[in-house]
Formats: structure tokens, C-alpha cells, sequence
């Protein structure tokens, strides 16, 4: 039975980022795991201290950051590498339309959900190296 017009969309996620609380779950997880003993002395020293942090804004810490949640967290690295794929392939996306002039599907493009972005990123990820674009 599809949904009524008036009833309301369900919630979309937000788009995963790394914050210090996503920095705090992985500290945890690496413990738990063993993970945490198995890192370099410098990478435990950005895992604890950016747990600390008010936002992480700087690009060169979140790349390192990731660089340590492959290691600690692959799954929630592979999501969140894949949303910014994503949204990279999106945008490349959305500028052949518009190239082609093709303005109804760059708007339709524009109004992709995370869901969207993230399953874009993840085709592209598991797409060999040979056969990507």
C-alpha cells in the first residue's frame, strides 16, 4: 500500500562526519578490541586528545583520524569514505546534466538523500580499479 500524500517522510540520517563523539566511540571500540595497543604512540595520541575537542575542523587531523578509524573501525571508515565519494560522484554528476542540458535531472540529482550519496559511494568503492571511470 503506498504512503498518503499527507503522511510525513520517514527521517533521513545525517550524513556521517567525524566529530569527537564518533572519535569517543572508537577510543572505546579500540580498547574493548585490543585495537588500541596495537595503534603507534602517535596515533593513540591523536585518538585520545580528539576525543577532547569541541568540533574537528582541520582536513589534515580528519584524514588522520580516518587513517586510525580503518584501522580501529573499518566498517564505520568504509561508510564515511564512501559518503564523501559519494557526494564527489554526485556533484561530477550533476555537472554533465547541466552540461548536456539536461536541467531536470541535474535538479532531480540536487535532491538526492544521504541514503543516495552513501550507496553511490559504496558502488564506486567496490568497483575494481580496472572498470571505475
Amino acid at each position: 500500500m503506498p504512503p498518503s500524500p499527507s503522511a510525513p517522510a520517514p527521517p533521513t540520517p545525517p550524513p556521517p562526519q567525524i566529530t569527537p563523539q564518533l572519535v569517543s566511540a572508537a577510543y572505546k571500540r579500540a580498547l574493548r578490541f585490543g585495537a588500541f595497543w596495537r595503534l603507534r604512540p602517535e596515533e593513540r595520541a591523536i585518538l585520545t586528545l580528539a576525543r577532547k575537542l569541541k568540533a574537528i575542523k582541520s582536513p589534515v587531523l580528519r584524514e588522520a583520524i580516518l587513517k586510525i578509524l580503518e584501522k580501529v573501525w573499518p566498517s564505520k571508515a568504509k561508510i564515511i569514505k564512501a559518503y564523501e565519494e559519494g557526494l564527489r560522484l554526485l556533484a561530477r554528476k550533476i555537472q554533465l546534466a547541466l552540461a548536456i542540458g539536461a536541467v531536470q535531472i541535474a535538479e532531480a540529482l540536487r535532491k538526492a538523500g544521504p541514503e543516495m550519496i552513501k550507496t553511490l559511494g559504496l558502488q564506486y568503492l567496490n568497483t575494481p580499479p580496472l572498470y571505475r571511470g
